[in-house]
């Protein structure tokens, strides 16, 4: 397998994760603007996965069923464990901390096959552009909100 099917695969693999992650935040989130725009960046995403697992078919590669599979039981395990003890007020600070890594993760993906692309006459220079800047605009949004409740959950009373 040629390494950019292996590194498509894995970030194909994570995009899953990051979805059941921003699927779980987006209906246990307590501010309920927040919540919505997680689940308009969740419908985004499932929109960037769909276009990944197309770039990888060009690329004549498929997904990677074991390393989604190892991904998405990780991703099961951390959606469980907020059931499993108490949530707590600074449980939507580490679930913002965590989608923001994601986020970060694959807009970095995006600019490594940009990096790329005139090697690969599969890949478009202008998607992979829009994707980097939807996922910048992602992160801005988790950033804003990133701050908005840490200043609410950590600030001392006064």
């Amino acid at each position: 397998m040629s390494p950019i099917a292996h590194y498509m695969q894995a970030h194909l693999a994570g995009a899953g994760a990051g979805i059941d992650l921003f699927t779980q935040a987006a209906g246990s989130v307590r501010d309920h603007a927040v919540r919505a725009e997680l689940r308009r960046i969740r419908d985004e995403l499932l929109d960037e996965r769909r276009r990944l697992r197309r770039m990888l078919d060009d690329l004549g590669s498929g997904e990677s069923a074991v390393l989604t599979t190892a991904t998405r039981l990780g991703g099961l395990l951390a959606r469980l464990k907020p059931h499993l003890v108490r949530r707590t007020d600074t449980t939507d600070l580490i679930q913002l901390e965590a989608m923001r890594d994601a986020v970060a993760g694959k807009i970095a993906g995006w600019q490594a096959l940009l990096v790329v692309v005139a090697d690969y006459p599969s890949l478009d220079r202008e998607e992979l552009r829009m994707l980097i800047a939807q996922g910048e605009k992602q992160h801005r949004f988790l950033t804003e909100a990133h701050g908005e409740v840490a200043r609410r959950v950590l600030q001392r009373a006064h």
